[in-house]
């Protein structure tokens, strides 16, 4: 597992947010993004950008449609106007396999569409983002093919209030009363997920599902079969550390 370091502790700037916010490939991560960080603003273009700048920016997140790029000196220019801000690019589906990269062309880190809940939330603790209120999780059972694959998972999940314990895919029938699964894919690979669920006798409140073959396709069979939270690994895990831990958000978003 992979830690990323966004620069210590949470701060309360503002996320600019460049481009689509209402297509299915960024409508769920705005929506996050607006309810999570501290001050939004958002702008429909680098264009705009440049010329309602916003104040206070501490990450700026540029969506990028597909491989047409706008213009690069623009976007090198909003990074100059706001220097004390870290870049990221979130890519939309047609964006897969574009040459130069985008990575390459923008010189910043991109983050693919559908893996945004990876990678998206540490930047967003520069912009006074944490955890959700309520809900935290008092015991966690982590299902894994072995405790090899699980001593991660378990390190976070214990991290906080919870009792968490380590599930053989062979034990499901004995889970009772626990409030999330984390599922590693070690106990996924090879297995349907309808399977999977009928095999448990107490459903948790809610799925989490960890895995180093992230993509649209397993993405929406997880979702639909009932998970509620996909990660990629390796990746960042604040979304993990920060739900074990039960931080909690800021209650008010201030829009800029």
């Amino acid at each position: 597992m992979q830690l990323v370091d966004h620069g210590g502790v949470t701060d309360h700037g503002t996320l600019l947010w460049i481009g689509d916010r209402d297509s299915n490939a960024y409508c769920d991560a705005y929506d996050f993004c607006e309810s999570h960080v501290s001050q939004l603003a958002y702008r429909v273009d680098l264009k705009s950008a440049l010329l309602r700048p916003a104040s206070a920016v501490r990450t700026i997140l540029c969506c990028r449609d597909n491989d047409s790029a706008e213009s690069v000196e623009l976007f090198r220019t909003l990074c100059r106007l706001h220097a004390d801000a870290k870049a990221v690019l979130l890519l939309g589906p047609l964006c897969a396999g574009a040459r130069p990269s985008p990575a390459d062309l923008f010189a910043v880190p991109t983050i693919h569409w559908h893996e945004w809940e990876s990678f998206l939330p540490g930047y967003l603790r520069r912009c006074g983002w944490a955890n959700r209120p309520g809900g935290v999780p008092q015991s966690i059972a982590v299902v894994a093919a072995s405790h090899a694959n699980a001593s991660a998972l378990l390190s976070i999940a214990s991290s906080g209030p919870a009792s968490a314990i380590w599930c053989r895919p062979d034990q499901l029938a004995t889970l009772h009363r626990f409030d999330e699964i984390w599922w590693d894919d070690s106990a996924t690979q090879g297995e349907s997920w309808d399977d999977l669920m009928n095999r448990l006798v107490d459903p948790p409140r809610e799925h989490v599902w960890v895995s180093g073959n992230v993509t649209p396709k397993t993405k929406s069979a997880a979702m639909e079969a009932g998970v509620d939270l996909v990660i990629a690994k390796p990746g960042d895990f604040s979304l993990l550390i920060d739900r074990a831990a039960g931080e909690t958000e800021f209650g008010q978003r201030r829009a800029a």
